[in-house]
C-alpha cells in the first residue's frame, strides 16, 4: 500500500549529509552556546575536534547527542527509570505512541534508553513550528527527527497526512526502524493525556482498508513519559489562564524555543518511561463496532486507559489530588514534609508568574487562586485518570 512519495522535505538527514550539516552548524554561534552548556569542559576548539570524525547519523547519536542527553539526565533529574523494557524486541520495529509533556525529552530519553540497551534508536516526529531556528533545525534532523507540517490549509492537509502516514509505514515495514510520535498534536498542557482519533486515522491511511490490518502491522506500542516535576508547568499554566479568561492565547515570537530550553534545562525530579503491549488486542476487541469513526474513537479510548495505567504516579501527584479535593485519601503515598514542600513549590511558581506579568497584586482579583488551581489540576489529573482507568479495566490503580 506504500506509494512512492517524495519524503525529501520531511525525512531526517542521511549519512551522506551529516558532514555538510555539521560544517554548517559549526558556523552558528548558537550551536556553540548549546554545546557549551552540554559539554562545559570543552571550548570551541574541543567541540570542533569532537565533531571532526563524525560522518554518520549513528556516530552523531553515539558520540554527541546520546551522551549529551545522558548529561541532561544527570544534571536535571533525580534519576531515569524504565518500566517494561523487556516488551521491546530487538527484531521488531514499533510505533511508540506516547503521551507528550516535553518538546524534546519525551523522545530523546527513549532513544538514550534504547541505545544503552543495544537497540536501534527511533525516528522522531516533530512539528515544523518548532524548527524556525536554523541551529535547532539542523540538530533535530541530524538526530532522526522527521517533520510534521502544521497549520496547512484543508486542501493540503489530506496530502500531507497521507505522505506522513506512508513515511511512517515505510520506516516500520521496509526500513525496520522504529518511530516515536505523540498521541496528539502539541504537549499536554493540563496533564490530561488523550489520544487524538485523527492521529490514528492518519496512521491507517497508508495501509489496507481494514483497520485491524492497517494499524496492527505498525506494531503500535503505548508509551507513557512521567516527570515528577514539569519545568514548563508555569508556562503551561499561564497559557491555560489566558485561554480561560480571554478565550484565546497568542504565542510570542521565540516562545517555543524558550519552552524547549526550559524543558531541557529545568529540574524535573524523577523521570520514568513505561511501555505497554502493542495494541493488537485492542484492535481485535473493537472489530464488532460497525461504524469506522466510532471504532476509531473506541480504539483511542482504550489506548488512553492503558496509557493512564502506565503513567508513573509520584508523591506530588497524590498531594495535588488531595489538595484539589480537600481530602487525605492518598496520605499513605506521601509524607507531611513532602506535602509542605509541594505547597511551597506551588506558591513560588504562582508568585513568580505574577511578578513576571508585572501584576504582583493580582491576588485580589483571584489571579493567584486561579493559577494555583490550574497547577493542582495539572499534577492531579494523572491520578484522576489512573483511578478511572483502573475502574474500567478492573485493576489496582496505586503504583
Amino acid at each position: 500500500m506504500i506509494e512512492n512519495h517524495n519524503f525529501e522535505d520531511i525525512r531526517p538527514y542521511r549519512d551522506d549529509e551529516v558532514r555538510g550539516v555539521l560544517d554548517f552548524l559549526q558556523t552558528r554561534p548558537r550551536f556553540f552556546q548549546v554545546m557549551g552548556w552540554l559539554y562545559p569542559n570543552l571550548d570551541k576548539q574541543g567541540i570542533n575536534e569532537m565533531l571532526a570524525n563524525i560522518n554518520t547519523v549513528d556516530e552523531f547519536q553515539e558520540n554527541v547527542s546520546g551522551p549529551a542527553f545522558k548529561v541532561i539526565t544527570q544534571m536535571t533529574t533525580g534519576g531515569l527509570t524504565f518500566t517494561n523494557f523487556n516488551e521491546i524486541k530487538k527484531d521488531k520495529a514499533y510505533v511508540f505512541l506516547s503521551n507528550h509533556r516535553d518538546i524534546v525529552l519525551d523522545s530523546a530519553l527513549l532513544n538514550v534508553s534504547l541505545m544503552e540497551k543495544g537497540h536501534r534508536t527511533t525516528k522522531i516526529a516533530i512539528g515544523d513550528n518548532l524548527l524556525q531556528n536554523p541551529t535547532v533545525h539542523g540538530l533535530v534532523r541530524l538526530n532522526k527527527n522527521f517533520i510534521v507540517h502544521r497549520n496547512v490549509n484543508p486542501k493540503e492537509q489530506l496530502t500531507q497526512s497521507r505522505r506522513l502516514s506512508e513515511f511512517i509505514r515505510h520506516s516500520i515495514e521496509v526500513e525496520r526502524e522504529g518511530v516515536w510520535i505523540a498521541h496528539r498534536e502539541g504537549r499536554s498542557k493540563d496533564g490530561d493525556d488523550r489520544t487524538a482519533g485523527a492521529l490514528l486515522k492518519m496512521l491507517a491511511m497508508s495501509g489496507p482498508a481494514d483497520i485491524t490490518e492497517a494499524l496492527g502491522s505498525l506494531n503500535i506500542m503505548p508509551m507513557a513519559c512521567s516527570y515528577e516535576y514539569d519545568p514548563c508547568d508555569i508556562i503551561k499554566a499561564n497559557e491555560l489562564y489566558e485561554r480561560k479568561n480571554k478565550g484565546t492565547y497568542r504565542k510570542k515570537p521565540g516562545e517555543d524555543y524558550k519552552s524547549m530550553l526550559a524543558g531541557i534545562q529545568g529540574h524535573k525530579g524523577r523521570v520514568n518511561i513505561a511501555v505497554g503491549q502493542p495494541i493488537n488486542e485492542i484492535l481485535t476487541g473493537t472489530e464488532g463496532i460497525p461504524n469506522r469513526n466510532d471504532r476509531i474513537r473506541e480504539i483511542a479510548h482504550q489506548i488512553d486507559l492503558r496509557l493512564h495505567l502506565l503513567y508513573k504516579l509520584w508523591p506530588v501527584n497524590y498531594i495535588a489530588y488531595d489538595l484539589l479535593h480537600g481530602t487525605s485519601e492518598h496520605k499513605g503515598e506521601y509524607t507531611n514534609i513532602q506535602r509542605i514542600a509541594f505547597n511551597n513549590y506551588l506558591r513560588g511558581r504562582v508568585i513568580g508568574l505574577a511578578i513576571r506579568r508585572r501584576k504582583p497584586n493580582l491576588q485580589r482579583e483571584g489571579f493567584m487562586a486561579q493559577v494555583k488551581d490550574i497547577l493542582l489540576r495539572m499534577y492531579a489529573n494523572p491520578v484522576i485518570n489512573r483511578m478511572e482507568a483502573a475502574k474500567v479495566l478492573d485493576v489496582q490503580y496505586l503504583d
